[in-house]
């Protein structure tokens, strides 16, 4: 499994460093040799690369300290989308599936975003985020509205309301540029007319939201 698998794997079983080392430990010594990119070239892999979540801290009338942080779904795609689709896949992608989920257990509340990439000929690719956590020992929706679900369901609306999913590619940086916005790219395509042919432009509408937490 190559360095993006593995992290995939971990995150959706939820193991962290230490848990991890030792399942892959065992596993080495089972097998004989190991199967799975080493921590270090995982390390190098996203070295920089990571997306920083948004951190507070929420005091309840009870005096109740509540610790949580979430990461918003369309930001978190545009920072991320190198790492989640290669330029060359671009051609043959037709579809995104953009879906959200949350449950409480083990004394925290924990939200993933899966993406995924539908082509015409090939396998469907999948990634996973986790992209908030309550710690807090009671499931309250409350709470959770006054945390985490508000911020991510504005975020998740965002991406509705633009209609698109928008990748642009850019030569000079070798990057990928993501937007949700049509009109927004059609304007910036008007203002910059002069350096357009550094871009290579892509447009697909067929991505579908699934309305969880969206008010």
């Amino acid at each position: 499994m190559d360095a993006v698998q593995v992290e995939a794997m971990l995150a959706e079983c939820r193991l962290g460093k230490d848990a991890s080392r030792a399942l892959f430990r065992h596993l080495r010594q089972f097998l004989g040799k190991s199967f799975f990119e080493s921590e270090h070239k995982r390390r190098e892999a996203f070295a920089g690369k990571d997306f920083p979540p948004i951190v507070k801290r929420l005091e309840l009338s009870d005096k109740t300290q509540v610790d949580f942080w979430y990461k918003l779904p369309h930001e978190l795609i545009q920072h991320q989308s190198n790492t989640m689709i290669h330029q060359a896949e671009l051609d043959e992608l037709v579809r995104l599936d953009i879906c959200v989920g949350g449950d409480h257990g083990g004394g925290k509340f924990r939200m993933s975003l899966k993406l995924l990439f539908r082509f015409e000929a090939k396998n469907t690719i999948s990634r996973l985020y986790q992209i908030a956590s309550v710690s807090h020992p009671k499931d309250n929706l409350q709470l959770l509205n006054k945390t985490v679900l508000q911020p991510i369901g504005e975020s998740l609306q965002a991406i509705n309301d633009g209609g698109s999913y928008i990748v642009q590619h850019d030569k000079d940086s070798n990057k990928l540029i993501v937007n949700y916005n049509l009109m927004v790219t059609i304007l910036l395509c008007f203002v910059f007319a002069a350096v357009l042919h550094n871009f290579n432009l892509i447009f697909f509408k067929s991505f579908v939201v699934f309305p969880l937490f969206l008010s």
